[in-house]
């Protein structure tokens, strides 16, 4: 049971997080949600794409991190951890990638305004001149933030497993 609430939490945690920077990319870039994906949502505002968006962009990767957690928090002969205790873990995971976001949005801005990374393709004609920078630094944002989380969330998971070694330690010398 705590390893579904370890998933759960992670889930909530980092599509919350997408979600949220969705909801921002939306407000720096709306063509980025309306003529950058698919219309599977029908013709539904920007400012209501981009949440929507943002939180199934990190479904896939948040579920992989939760499954990895669990079972570094779980399984094995080791004392097992609850889900409470991940509540400030994740807090630092998701700040970890709102900074990695920003770093990477702002490189994907100046890049694409210095001329060093060009927009190509459908969009490169669909936008203006002026809309290219602010389209890179959604979409370097996003990547930025996912690596972040992905490699976060292998560290956390790693962190998991030595720390139930230092559980293991504890419960056993207070054994004796």
């Amino acid at each position: 049971m705590e390893a579904a609430k370890l998933i759960l939490l992670t889930l909530a945690a980092l599509c919350g997080y997408g979600a949220a920077l969705g909801e921002v990319s939306a407000w720096i870039c709306p063509e980025a949600f309306t003529l950058g994906r698919p219309a599977a949502f029908g013709a539904l505002p920007a400012l209501v794409l981009g949440p929507i968006w943002g939180a199934l962009d990190f479904l896939i990767p948040s579920g992989f991190i939760g499954v990895a957690m669990a079972m570094a928090a779980h399984f094995g002969g080791r004392p097992a951890i609850k889900a409470f205790f991940f509540y400030r873990p994740l807090a630092c995971l998701v700040a970890l990638a709102a900074i990695a976001a920003s770093v990477a949005g702002a490189l994907g801005y100046r890049a694409v305004l210095t001329g060093a990374y060009p927009i190509l393709g459908p969009m490169e004609h669909a936008l203006t001149p002026q809309q290219h920078p602010l389209l890179a630094a959604v979409w370097w944002a996003m990547l930025g933030s996912h690596f972040a989380v992905l490699a976060g969330g292998i560290v956390l998971a790693v962190w998991t497993w030595k720390k139930r070694a230092v559980f293991e330690e504890i419960v056993r010398q207070k054994s004796r």
